[in-house]
């Protein structure tokens, strides 16, 4: 018998459009022949299944929908919402409490990773390199002078929670730093402040295969731009992503046991992706993606398909670990 999928996205941030965009695609790839998947749209307004022009109203007491009079529950989610409240963990504490699986990292995974300072600590304290950074939130009284006291120029200034790089900033004079700060400030109550790190940057899907942590490419991101941020990542056609990297075998090898270390240290489900700057042969994190983009162009669906996993094998995979309770 068919299994019957929700494949939950939209959100409360400016992420939604992306999240919609990874929905279309997984429900493109996933097996017809062994699921029944139904598009779950979740707003500030309503929670409701979007099928053929029509919404129906999500039953928040089982998270079930009525089709034809036929109640519909699920067997599995399938996280494709980005930002909030899929990748802080907020509908997993929910989908917990009615003990419905799903296909990401948990309440305190993505609750911490989705906050990148929490994550930086974690994982220095782990032995990873990250870079110097200061977080300043909404009713900080920081002037520029305090907080160049802590981070040299240049800086990126980007929201402490939040993804896709909305309201992200690269800063080289001081007289930019407090309308950044501003920008980042009207996607989150807190900004992060961190070092520029000159070199390449680098990203490292990861996920459970076949039962096992299994870091799948290392992608190359050369941005026109200086800051690689929402326009560069899903408008600009410049932007170069190269699968693989143009690196060592050794730089290779690197990043992907520490991409594997930082899933396993970090109790991960799912797939996620790390990104990194590379300088001077040396892994610096920049942060951790506990939802990654699904889209046509995102970055863990190529890598896969490098590492010879198609679309509907990484998307059936996904489902599968979370109905093992892996």
């Amino acid at each position: 018998m068919k299994k019957n999928i929700a494949v939950v996205t939209g959100g409360y941030s400016g992420e939604a459009v992306i999240s919609l965009q990874s929905a279309e695609q997984v429900m493109k790839h996933l097996d017809a022949g062994k699921y029944n998947c139904y598009k779950i749209i979740i707003s500030k307004e309503k929670w409701v299944l979007s099928q053929e022009g029509k919404e129906l109203q999500i039953d928040k007491n089982d998270f079930s929908a009525t089709i034809g009079g036929e109640k519909i529950k699920f067997d599995c989610v399938f996280m494709a919402l980005h930002g909030t409240p899929g990748e802080d963990g907020k509908l997993q504490g929910y989908f917990d409490m009615i003990g419905m699986p799903y296909t990401c990292c948990g309440v305190t995974v993505s609750s911490l990773t989705f906050n990148k300072a929490f994550t930086v600590a974690t994982l220095a304290r782990l032995g990873v390199n990250t870079a110097q950074s200061v977080v300043v939130n909404r009713n900080d009284k920081s002037t520029a002078d305090d907080i160049l006291s802590k981070v040299y120029l240049p800086c990126f200034v980007k929201p402490n929670e939040g993804g896709s790089s909305l309201g992200t900033s690269k800063v080289k004079h001081k007289e930019e730093l407090m309308p950044a700060v501003q920008k980042a400030l009207k996607e989150g109550e807190e900004v992060i402040i961190e070092e520029f790190i000159e070199g390449t940057e680098l990203t490292c899907g990861v996920v459970r295969y076949n039962g096992k942590v299994k870091a799948l490419a290392i992608s190359e991101v050369v941005c026109a731009k200086e800051v690689f941020d929402f326009e560069a990542k899903y408008i600009d056609k410049s932007t170069e992503e190269i699968t693989p990297a143009r690196i060592p075998l050794s730089t290779e090898a690197e990043c992907k046991n520490l991409s594997e270390y930082i899933y396993k240290s970090l109790g991960c489900r799912g797939m996620i992706r790390i990104d990194y700057i590379l300088k001077k042969n040396k892994l610096y994190l920049l942060e951790v993606n506990s939802i990654p983009g699904l889209t046509e162009r995102s970055f863990v669906p190529q890598q896969a398909e490098y590492a010879g996993i198609s679309r509907k094998e990484l998307y059936d995979n996904a489902i599968e670990d979370a109905l093992s309770g892996n």
